[in-house]
């Protein structure tokens, strides 16, 4: 968050000069639907999927970042493009692999593609700039699966929208129900330790507290030492166990339909302190804030982790990793203990729409025929495509199911690396599906994915708001120096170096001092804007 108002400043010092150019061409100016078009009158993104009577090309910017990006030569946008009469051409800088770099280059050539693609945070900022042109009328006029999308997702129309209430930007989901929150991590824990203690999965906090306990002082790897470490986690700090003691660790909406800050609230106290306490005892450990990416493979490697909480397909993909190492290793997802309330639920949930999404650039010469490219990846057609490859090469349909064959399944990277090497499973604005998430894990994997995904366990994530550019301001003014002081007062806390019942008054004191309450009433005049969209 500290690095956004740094992005956005640039951005409105680059796009109303590059806009100032776009606007004095009688071709471009600001697109609308009655803008004239070469698209042909018989697309209906149902059993007419053909775009345009003659062949044309889409620009789109799509960044090439750590998982790379589409191109107009891929499997899937070739097929697209037989299928559409429409190809596509990738205008990134492929040498920029920094996503933000990658846009903010692209802004100051003066030179927008048809179609803009980035994360919701990076693309957001240039829609009060003009680079974007409104698309409601747009999708009501020519774009039929675009507008059951929306009716089934009101969220994304949320994400999209501008400051106006127009919608500017589409984007797409992970897969899974409308309204309904993923799952993103699990508990983890050692069964072949349960077993061998004869302990019985957890299934409360003080369940949870005593199979850890006995982790630490029962020997479960049968070393005759005390090095095992019975809590552990990839990142720094305790965030994922916070919600035992009914806490948060970042912005949450209360029982009071108000925004707070979890960090801020007495659960937090609550949890530190009882936390500060395990970490004494070698409960968690000792190198939380040090040990990195790396613990989960070396603490398991190692036969010493005892249970975490993490990502699912990645997670169990250990056990395999460490067989030879640790024959009898059983590391599985179990459900979340109930917490001191006895409330049974997990707060680290996804929402259905990912973070990305793209928009119609103020330069497109023929909106009408780019709604209805986006149109495209909505229909059925488009879906199945970007989920899973071209039918008969990469997937069969067994009951009117896609079932992926081999060459996908075997991919040295994984089920989402093969859908990538084809141009497919990319976040564009489409329908994705679960079966390619799943489709990467192991059995233990899709077996703790499914409990949860199932279960009434998941919180709501936290609403998608979209702040002025006020509000935008006063966040990462306040944020830049709130987030490193809490993250230090959250370090010392667990670690002893400060008891947090003596510090705490004072700890709130001075988050004030930080525009902490400037930060929530600029929190709380989006989410009341979100709440007044919502109805």
């Amino acid at each position: 968050m500290r690095k956004k108002y740094a992005a956005l400043t640039l951005l409105m010092t680059i796009v109303p000069a590059l806009l100032a150019g776009c606007q004095s061409d009688g071709e471009k100016g600001t697109a609308t639907s009655t803008q004239e078009s070469s698209a042909g009158s018989g697309y209906n993104g149902k059993d007419q999927l053909k775009i345009t009577d003659k062949p044309i090309t889409v620009t789109l910017f799509y960044a090439f970042g750590g998982n790379g990006a589409p191109k107009g030569d891929m499997p899937a946008w070739r097929e697209t493009a037989k299928i559409t009469n429409v190809a596509m051409k990738n205008v990134a800088n492929e040498s920029i692999t920094e996503e933000k770099q990658a846009f903010n280059t692209m802004l100051s050539s003066g030179d927008l593609p048809d179609l803009i693609h980035g994360q919701r945070d990076t693309i957001n900022p240039i829609i009060s700039q003009g680079a974007l042109i409104p698309l409601d009328d747009l999708i009501a006029k020519q774009a039929p699966n675009i507008q059951k999308f929306l009716a089934d997702y009101p969220e994304a129309r949320r994400a999209g929208a501008g400051p106006d209430g127009k919608l500017y930007t589409l984007t797409g989901t992970l897969g899974g129900e409308p309204g309904k929150a993923l799952p993103s991590m699990g508990f983890f824990i050692r069964q072949d330790w349960l077993n061998k203690l004869g302990l019985k999965a957890p299934t409360t906090l003080d369940e949870y507290k005593k199979a850890l306990y006995a982790f630490r002082q029962q020997d479960p790897n049968g070393n005759g030492k005390q090095d095992e470490v019975p809590y552990f986690y990839r990142d720094k700090g305790i965030r994922p166990l916070l919600q035992l003691w009914g806490a948060n660790h970042e912005w949450y909406v209360g029982k009071d339909d108000k925004v707070h800050h979890g960090k801020a609230e007495p659960e937090y106290r609550a949890a530190l302190k009882e936390l500060s306490q395990w970490y004494k005892d070698g409960i968690i450990d000792p190198e939380i804030f040090t040990r990195g990416s790396q613990a989960r493979q070396f603490l398991l490697g190692n036969n010493l982790g005892g249970a975490t909480i993490d990502w699912f397909g990645s997670t169990a993909a250990v056990n395999d990793a460490v067989k030879a190492q640790v024959p009898a290793i059983n590391f599985v997802a179990m459900a979340p203990p109930a917490d001191v309330t006895g409330k049974v639920k997990f707060n680290h949930t996804r929402e259905p729409i990912h973070s990305y999404a793209w928009g119609i650039s103020a330069q497109a010469k023929d909106p009408v025929t780019v709604i209805r490219y986006m149109d495209f990846f909505f229909s059925p057609t488009g879906e199945r495509l970007m989920n899973f490859g071209l039918e008969g090469t990469h997937y069969e349909l067994v009951n009117n199911e896609p079932v992926p064959k081999p060459v996908a399944l075997s991919h040295s990277g994984g089920f989402p690396n093969f859908l990538r090497s084809i141009g497919a499973g990319y976040e564009i604005g489409r329908r994705g599906s679960l079966a390619g998430e799943l489709n990467s894990m192991n059995d233990i994997g899709k077996n703790g994915f499914t409990m949860y995904e199932k279960s009434n366990w998941l919180a709501k994530p936290f609403p998608v708001l979209t702040f002025t550019a006020e509000e935008k301001k006063t966040i990462d003014n306040a944020m830049v120096n709130l987030t490193p002081f809490l993250d230090e007062y959250e370090q010392k806390g667990l670690m002893g170096a400060q008891d947090v019942d003596a510090t705490w008054d004072k700890h709130l004191e001075e988050m004030n001092k930080m525009n902490l309450q400037k930060v929530l009433d600029a929190y709380n005049s989006a989410y009341a804007r979100y709440k007044a969209e919502s109805k």
